[in-house]
């Protein structure tokens, strides 16, 4: 499948909000996104992919990664760049982030996710037991339409914040995985949102925490390497 383009996400730091925290990487330097084409019924869909830095043979883990907002190209990479550009790769990781809306996988995520597993299949040296599924906003809406339509593909999800809409029955599908959810304290709307999708994934026999971040609002400021601990740990690594 031909590559797009290659961008380098040293060239993205505009792009970031100025609540940046300090803590966060700086940005990758060389590193390059990679972009591909999934063709699906729904059209084509762009998706990026960065490659593992830490020089380890495969099989490699995976952060699976819905954007923020619009789930737009430019969105994919300053969510990229602002927590797995830099710490994933460096521990061994391949990023693969398509551009898609969050909330549009409500409809369209049981064809496209496995069709973006089937390029992972075809190019990628991958551990399919260690697939974290990552999302914030409306792609934190969206890992829980992803998981949903294609719950074997993933053993962890994080939703930065993350919340899901539909009925709480249907989350009995991620019994016995590990699920969390981090909200800024001053992000009310959002916060009761994750405190309903936590009782739901309970009730569902998830494995589900909910991480109210002192201070913070909407747009949560993370210490990437504490986060990439957690997933580890999620991931059995």
């Amino acid at each position: 499948m031909p590559a797009l383009l290659s961008i380098p996400l040293v060239l993205l730091a505009a792009a970031l909000s100025a609540s940046a925290c300090a803590d966060d990487p700086a940005g990758p330097g060389s590193q390059t996104v990679q972009w591909e084409q999934v063709e699906w019924s729904g059209g084509t869909t762009n998706v990026a992919i960065l490659n593992p830095t830490d020089g380890s043979p495969g099989p490699h883990p995976v952060i699976f990664a819905l954007p923020w907002g619009e789930g737009t190209g430019d969105l994919v990479l300053s969510f990229i760049q602002r927590y797995w550009g830099e710490e994933a790769p460096s521990r061994g990781y391949y990023v693969v982030a398509p551009a898609v809306r969050g909330t549009s996988m409500a409809e369209g995520a049981a064809e496209l996710i496995p069709e973006i597993f089937a390029l992972m299949d075809a190019q990628l040296d991958y551990d399919a037991s260690s697939v974290a599924l990552v999302g914030a906003s409306n792609g934190g809406r969206g890992i829980f339409h992803a998981a949903l339509a294609h719950p074997g593909g993933f053993k962890t999800l994080v939703g930065l914040p993350g919340s899901y809409s539909g009925a709480a029955a249907d989350l009995t599908t991620l019994a016995g995985k590990r699920v969390r959810l981090l909200v800024g304290e001053l992000d009310t709307g959002w916060e009761a949102n994750s405190q309903a999708t936590l009782a739901a994934l309970e009730a569902g026999r998830a494995t589900a925490s909910l991480n109210i971040i002192p201070g913070q609002g909407y747009a949560l400021s993370l210490n990437v390497a504490t986060l990439m601990d957690e997933i580890d740990s999620a991931l059995g690594r």
